[in-house]
């Protein structure tokens, strides 16, 4: 008498919802690095995460849903580099902050472009908002001057996202060695000026 041979059960692939979501939007993040944003769609996005369209759209609606996903990952990535702040130096937070805007260069123009258009980095802006209250709080102990322009300040310290992501884009450029750079001059400049102390003032 012969045996029945009971069929192998397939193995069930348990996804876990929000890695498969940090996953799609890592995804995106490298897309738009290498195609820009007018090249995106959820389907390469889902290739280059390993998981189906199908379950891809169960997170994102339709492309233009994706990307401004995908720019509030990389604000939140910039905003946990600021909160890092609180158990390091200055220096260490701007080549942090200089590290991830660098490696995320397409996602953090896409910001600046929305900011230029006037379509985000309001004041009610998260980055905007972190910033302005970092410089608050280094007016209240001490660590910097009571008469800033606290505003304006925001807007300049954010604008600099432009200066990094046009060093990003060098020839043959060494994003290591830039973000150092830049770190290093931005902290000379911010403690010291860049005017020397013995040049005559330009009359008005």
């Amino acid at each position: 008498m012969s045996k029945t041979v009971e069929p192998t059960p397939r193995k069930t692939h348990i996804r876990n919802p929000v890695q498969t979501r940090e996953r799609l939007l890592q995804a995106t993040v490298e897309l738009l690095a290498l195609k820009g944003p007018d090249a995106l769609s959820i389907k390469e996005a889902a290739q280059l995460a390993n998981v189906s369209r199908g379950v891809a759209y169960q997170h994102f609606t339709d492309r233009d849903h994706l990307l401004r996903e995908a720019k509030g990952w990389i604000t939140e990535r910039l905003l946990e580099s600021v909160q890092y702040s609180s158990v390091a130096s200055a220096d260490d937070v701007m080549l942090q902050t200089a590290r991830l805007v660098m490696q995320n260069r397409d996602a953090a123009t896409l910001l600046i472009a929305d900011a230029i258009a006037g379509r985000e980095l309001s004041s009610d802006h998260p980055i905007n908002r972190m910033v302005r209250q970092t410089l608050k709080h280094m007016q209240s102990t001490g660590e910097a001057r009571a008469d800033l322009d606290v505003e304006i300040l925001s807007y300049i310290f954010l604008g600099m996202t432009s200066t990094l992501v046009m060093l990003s884009r060098l020839p043959d450029s060494d994003h290591e060695q830039l973000a150092q750079r830049f770190t290093r001059e931005l902290s000379n400049f911010l403690r010291h000026g860049i005017f020397s102390p013995t040049a005559t003032p330009q009359k008005t």
